[in-house]
């Protein structure tokens, strides 16, 4: 397996194969890729490998060749993916995971050359553990996962700085997502808030966010839709419950991941936690509002958009306490979102001069 970033030779027309499973930001982020890939080989056959529920991220994105959707469900589905990657006699495979799937899916004897991303661990595990800060001293600015991804791919010619992640959505989703926002507008809904997350620390709690829903309505006019998988459905209610119900529509649970994209797209404002759909509101250079609690920039995950602000509790020396979150606060106190006050977002969107 290579790690290095030596450049290779490879014929053309090409046959390059991208494997990132999961989840859905990770996956966003790693459309510069493609893009690019396309530019330097047009001819080329590449081939991305998804797990199947995240399969609709990547299916309307016009630099691939083919999506290879794997249901890890299905009995021997790994194995028989395996066999069709092997058989598909690929001129480089690019791991963007560097998970125990990926490795496995890779490892056979002879072609390919396989490229793989490099983590940086060590310098994470003394960030998050010990809070000495290295990355400094090996990387001019903070690294985006979008560009390690880039790095992994650095032999094939790319251009670490064009880390501009896209979307393309299906005609037909286009379509009805547009529809869908015209209702919508026509009832007064302007902003869009996707109020989950994984892990609990990385969530601003739901009376914060009931508090910005009232200050948007006061101030613009505006209404909200209040956005998520099914496993938000409950916070998104918990939310409408604690502002007016006239002022938050609930649509968590109720949309396709593509229709939650198209309407993601539409939206005059997008507020969120650092989540997989904040990066599909980056994508789409939609004006945002990213809430920090207990990740930080050096972790890669910060919003790829100018028009994008981060919101954070830069003073306290316990974050980041993990590289993805935690289900608790290791200290008790949540200080890394009880203090981003509804005062401090609220002054932040005030900042990005939206028209009412």
């Amino acid at each position: 397996m290579f790690t290095n970033h030596s450049p290779i030779t490879i014929q053309h027309p090409a046959k390059i194969l991208i494997i990132r499973l999961s989840s859905i930001g990770d996956i966003i982020l790693t459309t510069p890729l493609p893009r690019q890939l396309r530019a330097n080989f047009p001819n080329a056959q590449i081939d991305f490998l998804i797990r199947r529920e995240y399969a609709e991220l990547l299916r309307g994105n016009p630099h691939l060749s083919n999506l290879l959707e794997i249901d890890l469900r299905e009995k021997n589905a790994l194995s028989a993916m395996k066999y069709a990657i092997r058989r598909t006699d690929y001129d480089a495979i690019l791991d963007l995971h560097g998970n125990f799937r990926s490795i496995w899916l890779t490892r056979f004897r002879g072609r390919p050359p396989v490229f793989s991303i490099r983590k940086n661990k060590f310098l994470r595990h003394l960030l998050v553990n010990y809070k000495i800060n290295l990355y400094p001293k090996f990387y001019p600015k903070p690294l985006s996962v979008a560009e390690k991804y880039l790095r992994t791919a650095a032999p094939l010619g790319v251009d670490l700085r064009d880390t501009r992640p896209e979307l393309f959505l299906p005609v037909e989703i286009q379509h009805r997502a547009k529809k869908q926002w015209q209702r919508l507008s026509e009832q007064g809904v302007a902003a869009i808030i996707a109020p989950g997350a994984r892990h609990f620390t990385k969530r601003w709690p739901p009376e914060y966010f009931a508090a910005i829903i009232r200050k948007m309505n006061e101030h613009f006019g505006w209404k909200t839709v209040l956005i998520g998988g099914p496993e938000e459905a409950e916070t998104c209610a918990e939310i409408q419950q604690q502002t007016d119900a006239a002022l938050a529509k609930n649509l968590a649970g109720r949309l396709s991941l593509a229709e939650t994209l198209g309407l993601i797209k539409h939206a005059r404002l997008f507020i969120s936690n650092d989540s997989g759909l904040m990066h599909a509101a980056a994508a789409f250079q939609v004006p945002q509002v990213a809430i920090f609690g207990s990740t930080t920039r050096e972790l890669g995950f910060f919003p790829l958009n100018p028009r994008a602000v981060v919101v954070e509790n830069r003073g306290l020396s316990c974050r980041p306490c993990s590289h993805i979150g935690r289900a608790v606060c290791p200290k008790k106190h949540f200080k890394c979102m009880r203090d981003v006050t509804p005062e401090a977002v609220w002054k932040v969107i005030n900042s990005l001069k939206l028209q009412k």
